[in-house]
């Protein structure tokens, strides 16, 4: 299997995995309350790090704040991606906040207001 295709794959697994650990595992009520959801991992060439970038819910206020109780609970979330994965080293988790959606929705409302007749 070439290299990338491992990456990918491993990508694949962690994002899968992931999403159903913080959906369903959480322990936080503050980060369960945001209804994050993990939008994409990006691991590094040689696989001991992991970007994961998560999208939060619309009312959130503190986005910043939800990335920060991510980044103290990494150790959670990664010993138990390490009980789904078979990979001799776990990566590094290091979360980003993703604000693809958000981006796109306010490109869509300032288009709708150019529009004639909006």
């Amino acid at each position: 299997m070439s290299e990338s295709r491992f990456l990918e794959r491993v990508q694949e697994e962690i994002l899968r995995h992931l999403s159903e650990i913080v959906e369903f595992e959480a322990r936080d009520p503050t980060l369960r309350n945001a209804f994050p959801t993990v939008m994409d991992v990006r691991v590094s060439p040689d696989a001991r790090n992991a970007k994961v970038y998560v999208a939060l819910g619309e009312q959130v206020e503190n986005r910043e704040k939800i990335i920060l109780l991510f980044e103290k609970d990494r150790g959670f979330f990664r010993s138990r991606l390490a009980q789904r994965l078979v990979l001799r080293h776990t990566p590094e988790l290091h979360f980003v906040l993703d604000e693809t959606v958000e981006r796109a929705m306010h490109l869509e409302h300032l288009l709708d207001e150019d529009r004639p007749g909006a």
